[in-house]
C-alpha cells in the first residue's frame, strides 16, 4: 500500500517496494525476511531483490553471522547523502552534456506563444540567448502594466548580463521617450521610423531567433497577443542585415 512517505521516498530514486521495505525495517528494527514479508505483504522473492538494491544504495545493511539473514536500516540522514551523490554525479557529466548540446547543429523550429504569459516566455528567451536584441517597429511593450514587476526584473537581468538592445521605434514613441523613462535608455540605443510607417506589429530578433508580433500598441500588449517564433540562423542573419539598413536610414 502506497503512503505519503513511500511517495516521498520514490522521488529520491527508490522504487515503491524498496520504500515500503525500508520503512518496515526502520519501524521494526533488525528484521528477518519473514518479518518484512508479514509487515509489507510483499512476496519473499521480490523482497530479496529489493534488499539487494537497498544495500547497494547504502540504505540498509545485513548483519553477518546469523543463520537467517537479518537486516537493519541505516539512519534516515543517509537519504541526504543519496541526494548529494546524485548531484555530484550530475555535476561531473553536465559540462560534457552542455558541450554536446551547444556543438549540435542548430535546430530550426517554429512555435507560437500567446497571451501575456507567452510574452513573458519571449522575454525569458531573450535573457537566455544573452545576445544583442534588435527590434523593428518597437512600441515599448515591456512597459505594459500587465507585466507588473516582471518587466523591472527583466530589465535588471538584461543590464546585469550586459545584453544591449537596439530599438527602431514607431514614430509615436518619441513623445513617450521624451518623458525620460529609464526603461528605454538603459544599456542600449534607439532610433525612430518615419511618420506613416507605424503598425500594430513588431519584429524582434536575437541570436538565431526571430519573433514576429501582432497585437502591440504604444506601451500596451493586448491580452491575446500572438508571437510567432522562428529559430533559423540564416534568416536571423538576413534580418540583421535589413535592420542595419533601416537603422542607418532612421533618425535619432
Amino acid at each position: 500500500m502506497e503512503t505519503a512517505l513511500t511517495k516521498e521516498l520514490q522521488t529520491l530514486g527508490v522504487t515503491m517496494s524498496e520504500a515500503r521495505i525500508y520503512l518496515a525495517i526502520l519501524e521494526i528494527g533488525e528484521s528477518r525476511v519473514s518479518s518484512i514479508a508479514n509487515k509489507t505483504g510483499i512476496n519473499r522473492r521480490n523482497i530479496y531483490d529489493s534488499l539487494s538494491t537497498l544495500i547497494d544504495k547504502g540504505l540498509i545493511f545485513q548483519i553477518v553471522g546469523e543463520k537467517e539473514g537479518i537486516y537493519a536500516a541505516v539512519a534516515p540522514e543517509k537519504l541526504h547523502q543519496l541526494i548529494q551523490s546524485k548531484e555530484i554525479a550530475l555535476g561531473a557529466v553536465l559540462p560534457d552534456m552542455k558541450k554536446i548540446f551547444q556543438s549540435a547543429k542548430v535546430r530550426e523550429k517554429a512555435v507560437i506563444y500567446r497571451g501575456i504569459e507567452g510574452f513573458k516566455k519571449f522575454m525569458q528567451d531573450m535573457l537566455s540567448s544573452e545576445t544583442p536584441i534588435r527590434s523593428i517597429g518597437a512600441k515599448g511593450g515591456w512597459g505594459d502594466k500587465k507585466l507588473g514587476d516582471y518587466a523591472n526584473w527583466f530589465e535588471q537581468e538584461r543590464i546585469k548580463r550586459k545584453i544591449k538592445v537596439y530599438n527602431l521605434f514607431d514614430h509615436e514613441m518619441r513623445e513617450v521617450i521624451g518623458k525620460s523613462k529609464p526603461l528605454y535608455n538603459a544599456y542600449g540605443e534607439y532610433r525612430f521610423l518615419p511618420p506613416g510607417f507605424s503598425t500594430n506589429s513588431s519584429v524582434d530578433f536575437f541570436g538565431d531567433t526571430i519573433v514576429i508580433f501582432t497585437g502591440l500598441y504604444v506601451e500596451r500588449v493586448v491580452e491575446d497577443v500572438t508571437l510567432s517564433v522562428f529559430v533559423n540562423r540564416n534568416l536571423a542573419e538576413s534580418y540583421r542585415i535589413w535592420f542595419q539598413c533601416m537603422w542607418d536610414a532612421s533618425s535619432n
